[in-house]
C-alpha cells in the first residue's frame, strides 16, 4: 500500500511524522511518502520518500497546489494529514477523479490554537478564530478518520463525528531511538535542560527564575544549562536574550539547535532533572508535553507544571511532581530533596525507565496503527 503524509506544520523529519509514523508503515512492507511545506527536500531512504517545498511565501492556494502536484506523482491510496490544510489538498486531489484515496486527519493539537491567532490584530482576531475554525470543519467532514495524539484533544471530535473511525496513538518514544545512561548525579553540579520554543507560555521564564533562585541559595554548585531551543515570531526575543545574559555567575549555558530525533535524544541524556514548567493556560492545561515521555524513557525525575492532561494519563508521582511552574519556592524545595536524599533521586529515576519500558513506549501503540491504518 502507497501512504502519503502531508503537513504544514511540521518538517520533513518530524518525531511523530517521519521517525514513528512512516517508519512503522516502512518497516510493515508500505510504501511512504512525506510532504512539508516547511523546507526544500527531496531523497529517499528506503520505502520512505521525502518530497517537501519551501511554502513560507506561498499563498495557502499556491501550497494546495503543490501537496497537489506531490499526490499526483505519487498516487498514494491513503493521505495522513496533520493540518487543515493539507486535508484541503488531498480532498481537492480526490475530487480530480482518485475516488478511492482514503483522508486520515492527524490532530495533535487545538485548533485553532493560540499560536494561530497571535498574528492577528486584536480587532479581527475573533475573526481569524472563526475562518480558521471553519478550515478545520471541512477538514473533518471529508475526512475518512482520524487519529488523535491524546484523550482531550480527541473529546469534540468524537462528539461531533461518533461514527468515524478513530484511533488514539500517544507521542510515546520508539526506545530504539534513546540510549539510557545510568544516573550520574553526584550533588556537587546539576545539569538541567530547556528544549522547545522559548517563551512565556512554554514556561521559559519559569525555568530561568528556578535556574537562578537555585544559583544564588546554592553558590557553590555548579549549574549546567543546555538550550535546546528556537524563537517563534511573536516572541519577546530580547526580553529573553535578557533573561539569558543575566544568569547567575555559576550558571553555564549552552546553546544547541534544533536536532533530528536520534540526535535530540543523544543531546538531553545527559540532563540530571528534567523542568517542564509551562504556564497554566487552557490549551497547556489540556495538552500532553511529549518530550515528557522521552524524558521517562532516559530515567530521570521530572519537575511538571501540574496539567490536567498529565494527571489523567501519566503516573507522574512514580517518577517526579506536578508544581506550580510559578512557585519557585516550592520547585526549589523539591530540587533540595533530590539534592540531599540520594535514594528518592535514584528510586524515580529506576521508576521512569521502569515505567518506559512498560507502558510509554512506540511499542505499545504501533501494532494498533498499522492495523488501523490497515483497515481502511
Amino acid at each position: 500500500m502507497k501512504l502519503a503524509f502531508l503537513t504544514s506544520g511540521h518538517y520533513p523529519y518530524d518525531d511523530r511524522i517521519y521517525w514513528h509514523m512512516a517508519c512503522t508503515l516502512s518497516e510493515s512492507g508500505h510504501k511512504v511518502m512525506v510532504a512539508s511545506s516547511k523546507t526544500e527536500k527531496k531523497e529517499e531512504n528506503g520505502n520512505i520518500l521525502i518530497d517537501s517545498f519551501d511554502g513560507e511565501k506561498q499563498s495557502k492556494k499556491e501550497k494546495i497546489i503543490a501537496f497537489n502536484m506531490r499526490l499526483e506523482a505519487f498516487n498514494p491510496e491513503i493521505a495522513v494529514c496533520s493540518e487543515p490544510l493539507p486535508v484541503l489538498a488531498a480532498i481537492r486531489y480526490k475530487r480530480n477523479g482518485v475516488r478511492n484515496l482514503k483522508i486520515i486527519y492527524d490532530i495533535t493539537e487545538w485548533y485553532p490554537s493560540g499560536r494561530f491567532l497571535k498574528n492577528y490584530h486584536p480587532f479581527i482576531k475573533w475573526f481569524g478564530f472563526l475562518r480558521l475554525l471553519l478550515a478545520n470543519l471541512a477538514a473533518c467532514m471529508h475526512a475518512d478518520g482520524f487519529i488523535f495524539g491524546e484523550w482531550y484533544k480527541s473529546r469534540p471530535y468524537r462528539f461531533f463525528f461518533p461514527l468515524r473511525p478513530y484511533r488514539i496513538v500517544t507521542y510515546y518514544p520508539d526506545l530504539k531511538y534513546i540510549r539510557h545512561l545510568e544516573p550520574s548525579f553526584a550533588g556537587e553540579k546539576i545539569r538541567f535542560l530547556y528544549s522547545g520554543e522559548i517563551s512565556a507560555s512554554k514556561g521559559f521564564f519559569n525555568f530561568m527564575n528556578v535556574v537562578n533562585a537555585l544559583a544564588d541559595k546554592h553558590k557553590d554548585l555548579s549549574i549546567e544549562v543546555k538550550l535546546i531551543a528556537w524563537f517563534e515570531p511573536g516572541t519577546d526575543r530580547e526580553k529573553a536574550e535578557e533573561c539569558i545574559a543575566s544568569a547567575a555567575e555559576n550558571v553555564i549555558i549552552s546553546r544547541v539547535t534544533k536536532q533530528r530525533l536520534p540526535d535530540f535524544s543523544e543531546a538531553i541524556n545527559t540532563t540530571d532533572i528534567f523542568l517542564e514548567l509551562r504556564n497554566k493556560t487552557f490549551e497547556n492545561s489540556y495538552s500532553l508535553p511529549i518530550k515528557l515521555f522521552y524524558y521517562a524513557a532516559l530515567g530521570r525525575p521530572v519537575i511538571i507544571s501540574d496539567l490536567r492532561a498529565v494527571k489523567r494519563d501519566v503516573r507522574i508521582d512514580d517518577f517526579g511532581y506536578l508544581v506550580n511552574p510559578e512557585d519557585t519556592v516550592q520547585i526549589l524545595r523539591i530540587i533540595d530533596g533530590y539534592l540531599t536524599d540520594r535514594d528518592l533521586y535514584m528510586s524515580h529515576c529506576t521508576s521512569a525507565r521502569r515505567l518506559a519500558e512498560d507502558s510509554y513506549n512506540w511499542t505499545r501503540v504501533a501494532a494498533g496503527f498499522v492495523g488501523f491504518i490497515e483497515s481502511l
